[in-house]
C-alpha cells in the first residue's frame, strides 16, 4: 500500500510539473558556430559605392539616384586570396524575375602574392534609349562568389 502511495504521489508531482511547465510562454531563436581555416579565402570588407578613387571606394552608400549616379560600384577586400580563385558578381535588378539571368554578371580569376586583394566591379547605367534610359527604380541585389560558392550579398536602392 505504502508503494502504492509512492507512485501516485511521483504520478502526481509529473502531472503538476508537466501542466505548469505547459503554461510558460515559448520563444524560439538558436545560435550556431563553426572554426574557419586558417588559410580559408574570405571577404573581410565589401561596400557599394558611387565611385574607387585610388583603390578606395569614395561616397560609400547603399541608396544612389539614378538621375546623378551613372555607375554603382562594388568594392571588395579579399584574405587569404592565393593563386586561382575565381569571383563571380551577379547584379539582379528589381525589374527582373527569378528566373531571368541577371542584369549583369562578371567572372575574373584573382591571385595574390600577399595573402590580400582588393577588386571592385561596377555596371553603368544604361545607355542608348530615346528616352534617356536609366537604372531601374527599386531594391537591386548584388551578389559575390568565390569558386562557385556563395559568400556575400548586398542590397541596395536606386531611387
Amino acid at each position: 500500500m505504502k508503494r502504492t502511495y509512492t507512485l501516485l504521489s511521483i504520478m502526481l508531482f509529473l502531472s503538476i510539473a508537466f501542466i505548469l511547465s505547459g503554461c510558460e510562454e515559448t520563444t524560439s531563436g538558436g545560435s550556431g558556430a563553426i572554426d574557419i581555416g586558417r588559410a580559408e579565402p574570405k571577404i573581410i570588407d565589401s561596400m557599394l559605392a558611387v565611385s574607387v578613387v585610388d583603390d578606395r571606394p569614395s561616397d560609400i552608400t547603399d541608396t544612389f539616384d539614378s538621375e546623378l549616379d551613372d555607375k554603382v560600384f562594388l568594392w571588395i577586400l579579399w584574405d587569404n586570396i592565393d593563386t586561382g580563385h575565381q569571383v563571380e558578381v551577379n547584379w539582379i535588378s528589381p525589374d527582373d524575375d527569378l528566373e531571368d539571368p541577371p542584369y549583369h554578371s562578371e567572372k575574373i580569376t584573382i591571385s595574390s602574392t600577399t595573402g590580400e586583394k582588393i577588386t571592385w566591379f561596377y555596371i553603368d547605367a544604361p545607355t542608348g534609349g530615346l528616352s534617356g534610359e536609366r537604372f531601374a527604380s527599386g531594391y537591386w541585389i548584388v551578389e559575390i562568389y568565390l569558386d562557385d560558392l556563395f559568400e556575400r550579398g548586398h542590397l541596395f536602392y536606386m531611387e
